[in-house]
């Protein structure tokens, strides 16, 4: 029991620490996308996450990074893959040699190829689709080592 009280001081800390700095300093995107990243991350809060990963990437539209995490989130709260795929397709245009934008993007893209061999079998009309995106996943993949 003490540990979890430690645990939500430290997070209450974090918390207004961030809350502080993007008060400060509203147009930084690094804050602002940090601050997002802690909410979703260590709060579970991924409606205000959302808010702020708007926020940065309004501030620095250019930041694959920023666009890519943000990506990430609206997968993970409302699976949406068109949404998905034009902010992945974004951040890889905005920055082609960030492994860690490749690498997601590519983990996105194989997550679509296991949903859709679980929803329609192994073969089927869907079958060469999903092996471009594969393929283009491993290119991804590999670009990111």
């Amino acid at each position: 029991m003490e540990r979890v009280e430690e645990r939500d001081e430290v997070v209450a800390a974090l918390d207004a620490q961030y809350k502080t700095m993007v008060d400060e300093q509203p147009g930084n995107a690094l804050f602002l996308r940090n601050y997002a990243q802690s909410l979703h991350e260590v709060k579970g809060d991924t409606s205000r996450a959302e808010e702020y990963y708007s926020r940065a990437m309004l501030t620095d539209p250019s930041d694959g990074e920023i666009m890519s995490q943000y990506a990430k989130l609206v997968w993970e709260v409302h699976h949406d893959p068109e949404r998905c795929l034009g902010y992945f397709q974004k951040s890889v245009q905005a920055a082609p040699h960030d492994s860690h934008v490749l690498a997601a993007y590519a983990s996105f893209l194989w997550e679509q190829d296991d949903d859709d061999c679980r929803d329609q079998g192994t073969g089927g009309a869907a079958a060469p689709e999903r092996a471009a995106r594969t393929g283009q996943a491993m290119e991804l993949a590999s670009a990111a080592v």
